[in-house]
């Protein structure tokens, strides 16, 4: 479980990031005073990152850092002011990154940041380079980050290793490298991965000019000038993944239904299709109907059956959490069961039925009883469409039947 500590001494500023971090982070987190205080903390919990401030009464020059660091948790400094001296120190200590206390907006960027770092802790990168201190540097780099690193000695192998990691989201790339450069990788690797899935940042010696818009045009996110800043390495590798986090979370909410969570009707559409090409394997479908839904929306009105909606919903998906489950419809669910056939099938949806009819609903403070109508039917080796038509007749047979059935 990710956990986070924040040492903020300011009364003001401890409470513009309390309010930032619920905002923005989905895990917890404990604030401190003290150096004290954070030592008390490091003792009991174990953190994935920590957000200190540099000067605090208890230890005015930056011992926090270097006691949070030297207990192996990553940490971004919060300071008031940065000059060179300083700017050095907290490199050479080895902190992910600095952010100047000068306005509410850096208040803003520290937690982002540290969110985009919660986001990419056991995500994979890969490094290629042929010189082995320039991959060490850039891996040592990125594990700061919380990225899990893997790399290569050339574009050769860079490839071989993307072909066979499909969940790796990083690759740098440096542009002169024996077999294969930047540019042919860069290329091979778009042929299978899109700029939407795998974040790339193209790298090369200062002095070669115009390989930097010849990388983003072969597919390449970004580009980075050897030598470079280790703000400007953190700066650029962060914005990425950003960037590729935005984007996922775009198109997940394209995929999802408002209302429920659930999978909407386009996705499940896509991922039904996908299974339509494995041959040799029965699946099961089903679509589910909630019975008399109309009497709810009368008797409790709309706000009381988007309360029913939602309820049902969740049950369905805590019953089916395996499984691929969407919202196709008013008060109509699907549900994909892969390589389970008809008969194993029945029997998961009669039991859910069951379940469902002898749940105590409580919509709008008053407790009520819901059951459903299912409709299943095989899906195998036949068109999407052929196969809603014929579970749809199964679900229209169920009502027909006087529902609370599967068919």
């Amino acid at each position: 479980m990710q956990r986070v500590l924040v040492v903020e001494d300011s009364k003001v500023v401890q409470q513009v990031l309390r309010h930032l971090t619920a905002q923005y982070l989905d895990v917890a987190i404990d604030f401190a005073w003290s150096l004290a205080e954070c030592a008390t903390y490091v003792e009991k919990y174990d953190y994935t990152l920590a957000l200190v401030d540099l000067t605090l009464p208890d230890a005015p020059h930056g011992e926090v850092a270097k006691y949070t660091l030297s207990k192996k948790i990553p940490t971004v400094v919060l300071t008031s002011k940065i000059d060179e001296y300083k700017r050095q120190q907290m490199l050479e200590l080895g902190v992910v990154d600095y952010v100047i206390k000068d306005n509410r907006d850096s208040y803003h960027y520290a937690v982002k940041l540290v969110a985009q770092l919660l986001r990419n802790q056991g995500c994979k990168a890969l490094v290629a380079d042929d010189s082995l201190l320039s991959r060490s540097l850039m891996k040592q780099m990125l594990e700061k980050q919380l990225f899990d690193v893997t790399d290569a000695h050339d574009g050769q192998q860079a490839l071989e290793i993307l072909k066979a990691n499909p969940d790796i989201k990083l690759l740098m790339t440096d542009y002169a490298m024996p077999s294969m450069d930047g540019f042919e990788l860069v290329k091979a690797v778009r042929n299978f991965r899109g700029r939407d899935d795998l974040a790339i940042i193209g790298l090369s010696g200062a002095g070669k000019h115009g390989l930097s818009a010849r990388f983003i045009k072969y597919g390449a996110n970004d580009f980075l000038t050897k030598p470079f800043m280790n703000e400007e390495f953190h700066c650029r590798v962060l914005q990425t993944m950003e960037q590729l986090s935005l984007i996922s979370d775009i198109k997940e909410s394209a995929h999802r239904d408002h209302l429920t969570g659930l999978h909407n009707r386009r996705y499940f559409y896509q991922y039904a299709e996908k299974l339509l090409k494995s041959k040799n394997q029965k699946n099961t479908l089903a679509l589910l109907d909630i019975d008399f839904f109309k009497n709810i929306n009368d008797t409790l009105g709309h706000e009381g059956g988007d309360q029913a909606l939602k309820q049902v919903g969740s049950l369905i998906r805590t019953t089916f959490s395996k499984f691929t489950v969407a919202r196709v419809g008013g008060e109509e669910f699907a549900i994909i069961l892969p390589e389970i056939e008809l008969e194993r099938g029945r029997e998961y949806f009669e039991a859910f039925r069951k379940k469902l009819a002898s749940y105590d609903f409580s919509i709008s403070d008053k407790s009520i009883k819901i059951t459903t109508s299912i409709g299943l039917a095989d899906f195998q080796d036949t068109s999407l469409t052929q196969a809603m038509r014929v579970a749809d007749k199964a679900l229209y047979e169920a009502k027909n039947q006087g529902r609370n059935c599967v068919v």
